[in-house]
């Protein structure tokens, strides 16, 4: 991810204007910056327990000890995919652009769904035969 962000930040510095390169370089290391620290601190605390987990591993645990390391072990596993996870939400957050662009696909959207209320009759039609 490291090497993507360096070679992503060295393609945004040849744009042709110098005004929204400044802005995009901007916008790209607040997004690259948020990501490494997300990636950096899930990262941390799952090899920091894995790490506990493999000294501790010939120790003699009671039951209660286990289910609490798997338990840490658990949330620093969940831990280490929020940086992956929360690239959307950096996205947003910082890019106004991007914001702009979703609230325009939700405003067609709900558009779309008030507009073409598709009304279905969930029952079969009875064929009902009179006879003289």
């Amino acid at each position: 991810m490291i090497v993507f962000a360096a070679l992503a930040y060295a393609n945004i510095k040849y744009l042709h204007q110098r005004q929204m390169r400044t802005q995009v370089q901007q916008q790209l290391t607040q997004m690259v910056s948020a990501q490494a620290f997300f990636v950096l601190i899930g990262m941390i605390a799952y090899t920091t327990q894995t790490i506990y987990n493999l000294l501790t591993m010939s120790t003699p645990k009671n039951a209660l000890r286990q289910a609490e390391e798997n338990v840490a072990l658990t949330i620093t596993g969940v831990l280490s995919y929020t940086g992956y996870v929360f690239n959307f939400y950096i996205y947003m957050v910082v890019s106004p652009s991007l914001r702009k662009q979703f609230k325009q696909l939700i405003k067609n959207f709900l558009h779309y769904l008030t507009c073409h209320i598709i009304v279905t009759n969930r029952t079969a039609p009875v064929h009902i035969i009179y006879n003289n």
